[in-house]
């Protein structure tokens, strides 16, 4: 990285993408842990085992490892911003889908696409804070951004819990999903 590219970056704007990007990475996490809080109501509604509920949770895990080698590819050839945007929208739609499925095979193909989605972000935004902060700030900014993500595991524990209390697991999906098209 050069000095200059990072200095030529307007700050404000930096710091908005960089907001934007942290908080996409917040539902990152959120998305990774959030059906523990809701397992037993899934597992009541989908009339399914414990087993196959955990195999419901491990659906979004493999998707996400695989998609890291591509990530820094897309987010060479495509750009990050396409890149997050293309993957975080899938993500969205997905989480979407997966409150209105009626199976347990639909709900696990919502999670492996939830799971490619949010794959999507972390790689992207390390290659956007590569070119628009200087060296000295970029570990700074990481450890922030590793920082937010602990704050979406936070999140989907008792704020998801709340939030299910209120509209039940499916209506929680369906709002997470909204809100990660918003950001995309």
């Amino acid at each position: 990285m050069t000095e200059s590219r990072a200095s030529a970056t307007p700050p404000r704007y930096r710091w908005v993408v960089f907001c934007l990007l942290a908080f996409g990475y917040l539902l990152v996490y959120f998305h990774r842990l959030c059906p523990a809080v809701v397992a037993l109501d899934m597992q009541a509604d989908l009339q399914t085992s414990g087993a196959l509920l955990g195999f419901l949770a491990a659906a979004y895990f493999y998707p996400y490892a695989l998609m890291q080698i591509p990530s820094g590819l897309l987010s060479d050839t495509w750009g990050p911003r396409k890149t997050i945007t293309v993957f975080f929208a899938l993500a969205g739609v997905a989480s979407i889908f997966l409150g209105m499925v009626s199976s347990l095979g639909l709900a696990i193909l919502a999670r492996v696409l939830v799971g490619l989605g949010v794959a999507m972000l972390f790689v992207p935004t390390m290659k956007v804070m590569t070119n628009w902060f200087k060296t000295d700030e970029f570990a700074m900014m990481t450890g922030i951004l590793m920082a937010v993500g602990g704050l979406g595991a936070y999140a989907a524990s008792r704020p998801l819990a709340w939030l299910s209390d209120i509209m039940g697991w499916r209506g929680s999906f369906v709002v997470i999903g909204l809100v990660t098209l918003v950001v995309a």
